[in-house]
């Protein structure tokens, strides 16, 4: 008797071990083949991108490193430092930022992680993440802003600016400070 439970118990391991071999090859069978896998077209140190609209240059971006992805229309950057241009062609302001995906033919580009934008008039923006909205000309954010010109200082969540920073909508719970040289009567 003690024999065929041993025996009993050693069939039971064996198609227990072959049941999860089994279920281990099938899902090997399911997962994503390599080629599938999204890889870069091209990855550059140290690279410069430039925007354009109709023949204008808008912005410069320049990146420690970029990563291109054609087929999504996407570059990664990391390290940025980009410069945006007025109508004249002079640097109107400038955004450094942690990383970001730039998407060439739309010229849309996002920016995360210790966003600072700062302008020609040392007037300056803080945030974790900007949006560059070409089709109306704007850069927007729905987190947290900190918008600091002279004395005064404005924070709150979300904005809509202009690049230069001239005309800036913060959209919610807003809060700050004005310095008294700057009151009016």
């Amino acid at each position: 008797m003690p024999r065929l439970i041993v025996l009993s118990l050693f069939v039971f391991f064996v198609l227990l071990l072959w049941g999860c071999s089994q279920d281990n090859l099938f899902e090997a069978d399911q997962s994503v083949p390599v080629d599938t896998v999204l890889m870069p077209d091209s990855e550059v140190m140290g690279a410069t991108i430039y925007l354009y609209d109709r023949q204008e240059i808008t912005s410069e971006i320049r990146a420690d490193m970029i990563r291109r992805f054609e087929v999504i229309d996407s570059t990664m950057a990391y390290v940025l430092d980009i410069d945006f241009f007025d109508s004249l062609g002079q640097i109107s302001s400038n955004l450094v930022g942690d990383s970001g995906v730039i998407r060439e033919t739309s010229n849309e580009f996002e920016v995360f992680g210790r966003v600072v934008v700062v302008t020609q008039d040392s007037a300056s923006l803080e945030t974790d993440y900007l949006r560059w909205n070409p089709k109306i000309g704007k850069i927007q954010s729905d987190a947290y802003v900190k918008f600091t010109r002279g004395g005064d200082i404005m924070t709150g969540w979300g904005m809509e600016a202009d690049p230069d920073l001239g005309r800036l909508e913060i959209l919610s719970s807003v809060s700050g400070s004005v310095s008294e040289s700057e009151v009016t009567e």
